[in-house]
C-alpha cells in the first residue's frame, strides 16, 4: 500500500485485494492535522494499518502511537498526551453501501482514499477534554494572570481581592 503522508491517503490501486497489513512511521509535522489547540509532540508516529478491500468496499482499521501537545486547561503550559487510538473505518463506491450513515463514500476521481478524517478524530477522542499538566495545578491568577505553579501574588483567589 502507499500512504501519502500529508493527507494521509491511501492509492486504491495500491490496495490489493483481501486483508494487507502495514505499519508506517508518519513523519508527525507533515501531516495536515488542523486540530485546534492540540500538535504532535514526537518527531514521529506509528500508524498500523488492516485494510481489508473487497468487490464493493475497503475496510480500514488500525491505530496510531503518538505523542501530541495541549495546553492545561488551567495554566495553558503545554501537556504530553500520548495517543494509542483506536481507528475503523468503512469505505465503499456501492450506493445501496453508502446508505448506512456509517459508510463513507470511496471517490475514484483522484485515485487515493483519504484516512486523515478517521485518524484526526481517533487523535481527539484520545486527547482529555479538560487536559491538566497536574491535578493539583492551580492555574492561573484571575487578577494579575501569573502563573500560580511557578509564582505567588498577593490575590485572594476566591474573589480576586488582593490580601
Amino acid at each position: 500500500m502507499k500512504l501519502t503522508q500529508r493527507t494521509l491517503s491511501l492509492a486504491i490501486n495500491t490496495i490489493p485485494r483481501g486483508v494487507t497489513r502495514e505499519n508506517f512511521t508518519l513523519e508527525m509535522e507533515e501531516v495536515d492535522w488542523d486540530i485546534p489547540e492540540v500538535a504532535p509532540l514526537s518527531r514521529q508516529g506509528i500508524l498500523t494499518l488492516d485494510v481489508t478491500r473487497t468487490e464493493n468496499e475497503i475496510l480500514v482499521r488500525g491505530d496510531l502511537e503518538a505523542e501530541f501537545s495541549a495546553q492545561c486547561a488551567r495554566c495553558l503550559d503545554p501537556v504530553t498526551c500520548k495517543v494509542v487510538e483506536y481507528i475503523e473505518r468503512i469505505y465503499s463506491w456501492d450506493p445501496e453501501m453508502l446508505e448506512d450513515p456509517e459508510v463513507e463514500p470511496v471517490s475514484h476521481n483522484d485515485g487515493s482514499l483519504s484516512i486523515l478524517d478517521a485518524v484526526r478524530e481517533a487523535v481527539i477522542l484520545s486527547i482529555p477534554t479538560v487536559p491538566l499538566c497536574d491535578d493539583g495545578c492551580k492555574g492561573l491568577c484571575p487578577v494579575c494572570g501569573i502563573n500560580r505553579n511557578r509564582e505567588n501574588c498577593n490575590h485572594n483567589h476566591d474573589n480576586g481581592i488582593e490580601d
